[in-house]
């Protein structure tokens, strides 16, 4: 037993050393491209639905990343920024597929299901017939096991009312059940599904290559003091939209070194090498020990049937 027990050691420090790379707040799992910069100032980067489906509920994990020089950029994030265009304040959600299911028991089922845990922060109704109405309604979240439903929250349907903020919710499937009465049940066209505009006010550097990442479970709100140069902001920056979500695995910890000016070299190459050079180094003393260890098992078994 003591022999074995000497091999343990330094297969635990190999372990250590493939683990700690990854840093002390995990692995951004989610990607999307940003649009080169043109000009040097502040940017409003827009959380799209999709990116935020991927983040946590508290956007603690969204990080906007050079790839220049690999380092985080600091940023603040911004709930629906003052605009007298109200429109900016909400982002459509993708279609949900809709279902209804008129019960004999005077209520009306209807199912929401949405490709993605999207945020979901204001329903609007499109209701086609009767014209005059008002029904109470709740809005229930599918628990843990399908099928299962929870109480969330209790609406009002009437002709002057067909738009309702919600507190705020990730959920792939919402139930509505609508208690009818003694009525007809209604016939509605359309539930449109809105979140909350989410932006990332950031100073952006012209000519760089941006991305946000997203994804990361064990991520903390980062703490950027940028918030003391925001504030004196007069009007709303120019606006940036994320491309397309992807996956990707990016560690959480970034490079110490000065960022990089805008005519340097990008430095990502000497890092993957340099990376590449320990993982290969773990892998070779991995084989060695590996194969002493089954050496010293086999002169063990041979000793012991002699």
């Amino acid at each position: 037993m003591k022999k074995r027990s000497r091999y343990k050691w330094p297969l635990a420090v190999c372990m250590i050393f493939v683990f700690s790379g990854a840093g002390a707040q995990g692995i951004f799992t989610c990607r999307a491209a940003l649009d080169t910069i043109r000009k040097d100032g502040f940017y409003r980067i827009v959380l799209t639905p999709q990116v935020v489906a991927k983040s946590r509920v508290d956007l603690a994990d969204v990080r906007i990343q050079s790839l220049t020089d690999k380092r985080f950029v600091s940023y603040e994030l911004i709930d629906r920024w003052t605009t007298p265009d109200s429109q900016e304040q909400w982002l459509e959600l993708p279609r949900a597929e809709i279902t209804q299911k008129d019960s004999s028991n005077k209520h009306s089922y209807i199912t929401l299901q949405y490709a993605e845990a999207y945020e979901v922060d204001r329903l609007a109704f499109l209701i086609q017939s009767p014209v005059f109405y008002k029904r109470e309604a709740h809005v229930a979240l599918e628990g843990g096991t399908p099928g299962e439903w929870a109480p969330f929250v209790d609406i009002t349907l009437a002709p002057g009312k067909k738009t309702f903020d919600i507190p705020v919710v990730k959920r792939r499937r919402l139930r509505i059940d609508i208690a009818n009465a003694d009525n007809s049940p209604l016939v509605i066209r359309e539930i449109t599904g809105f979140q909350a505009a989410h932006y990332l006010v950031a100073y952006l550097q012209a000519g760089l290559a941006y991305q946000l990442l997203t994804g990361n479970a064990e991520a903390v709100t980062p703490n950027y003091d940028l918030k003391s140069f925001t504030d004196s902001l007069t009007a709303a920056p120019p606006m940036i939209l994320p491309g397309r979500v992807e996956k990707t695995a990016v560690a959480a910890s970034q490079p110490i070194a000065p960022a990089a000016k805008a005519g340097d070299q990008p430095s990502g190459n000497r890092q993957g090498l340099l990376l590449w050079g320990i993982l290969f180094a773990i892998l070779i003393l991995l084989v060695y020990f590996s194969v002493r260890m089954v050496k010293a098992i086999t002169q063990k078994e041979r000793h012991d049937r002699v």
